[in-house]
């Protein structure tokens, strides 16, 4: 099959946050049976991992995204509002998936998050799948409830009256929109009715994350993850200074280890105490996770799926968790990991895992024989392989039996 795909940020492995990781391991887990021809925006430093997308992508070509201007910002706004067309990279994106799709013959286009879904033209004859990862409209509502500023906040409460419109301009326009749990599904056909949803849930590269050798590991609860994002920000806080002291009354010795990426000067300041292990922006974040005795989540926020609790099970470690953080994971509370309501429920989970070490072992290991079987990479590619083919039989069905891309239509 001939794979066209266009992404709103590069694909590349590794990476920091999940939206780069799912189009990164989709692309290594598809590119070994299919054709990909990639076209991504460039944004932040993406243009430093462009070697790890020319390694498994027949092509790879690029628009820069960064730079925008004030007058740009808000014109691109405006008109994805009104039209669900942003007009920023419109006109460059569209000429380079027209002569892709002329010259390579692609079977189907993918395209990886919603802004890039604005960007594709209705009229391109090409069957269409639209990966969303989460609902925009759930997210902000979300975010709402856990923003960091007065200025997140009104950012969010601005983005929650834009996004249902957006949605449904733009996601009809697809044979098939993707998320990543059934409650972000419910999510987006509440939001546009008329719009085929699927759930492809996340997975984890379990070659990578596995148990790491520690000297010995510490009496310790672990956290990994982005530090700008509200929902993080709000259960480490939570973890520090209500979670961590209850659990430090019955084991004064135990400690938090926080593997943070860019982190807020909040999270910084917490590297300040003594009960608090710091590291910023690792190479390899397992070393520091595993020498942690268990894994800590307590996110209560947020959308999709937590990838840094399938990391943590795919690592092998007994993870706690409040219920928020196990959204679309099909997991068992008491068997692959713990779950928690309340901060004093959360700290005897530990607790408990730390004097009861043969039950702690056996949590891990069946966290980890459950990512092992349930959430591979190659998987989630066949399911892709599955709705590619139902999207290009859909198209077929609606543009006639002999549709096939034409000079003229790609003009």
């Amino acid at each position: 099959m001939n794979i066209g795909l266009l992404s709103q940020a590069l694909p590349y492995l590794p990476s920091r946050g999940g939206f780069r990781l799912y189009g990164g391991n989709l692309i290594r887990a598809l590119s070994s049976r299919h054709r990909i021809d990639l076209v991504s925006l460039l944004i932040e430093d993406d243009a430093q991992h462009l070697d790890w997308a020319s390694a498994y992508c027949a092509s790879v070509q690029t628009v820069s995204a960064n730079g925008a201007t004030l007058s740009g910002k808000m014109a691109n706004a405006v008109s994805a509002h009104l039209w669900g067309r942003p007009l920023r990279h419109r006109v460059e994106v569209n000429a380079l998936l027209r002569a892709g799709l002329l010259e390579r013959k692609w079977d189907i286009l993918h395209v990886e998050g919603p802004f890039a879904g604005g960007l594709v033209a209705e009229d391109l004859p090409v069957a269409k799948v639209l990966s969303l990862h989460d609902s925009w409209t759930l997210r902000c509502a979300e975010m709402r409830k856990c923003a960091q500023s007065l200025r997140e906040k009104a950012y969010y409460t601005l983005l929650g009256y834009h996004e249902p419109r957006y949605e449904r301009l733009v996601y009809p326009r697809f044979e098939s929109c993707v998320v990543v749990s059934e409650q972000d599904a419910a999510a987006v056909r509440k939001t546009v009715p008329d719009c085929d949803v699927e759930v492809v849930p996340y997975a984890v590269d379990t070659d990578h994350f596995h148990p790491v050798p520690v000297p010995e590991r510490d009496i310790a609860v672990a956290f990994h993850g982005h530090l700008g994002y509200a929902p993080n920000i709000e259960a480490v806080l939570e973890l520090a200074d209500t979670i961590l002291p209850l659990i430090r009354r019955e084991e004064p010795r135990a400690s938090l280890h926080l593997i943070a990426a860019d982190p807020v000067p909040r999270i910084r300041a917490l590297g300040n105490r003594t009960d608090v292990t710091l590291t910023v922006n690792p190479p390899d974040v397992r070393p520091p996770v595993c020498a942690a005795r268990v894994y800590a989540c307590p996110i209560r926020h947020g959308t999709g799926m937590k990838t840094k609790v399938l990391e943590a099970l795919a690592m092998q470690l007994p993870v706690v968790c409040y219920r928020g953080s196990i959204a679309g994971i099909k997991c068992i509370p008491g068997k692959h990991l713990l779950v928690a309501d309340n901060p004093q429920e959360f700290a005897a989970h530990v607790l408990a895992l730390f004097r009861e070490p043969d039950r702690a072992d056996a949590i891990a290991a069946a966290g980890r024989e459950l990512v092992m079987v349930e959430y591979s990479w190659e998987s989630r590619g066949r399911d892709f392989e599955g709705l590619y083919a139902a999207a290009i039989t859909e198209r077929r069905h609606r543009s006639g039996p002999r549709y096939s891309p034409r000079r003229d239509d790609i003009r």
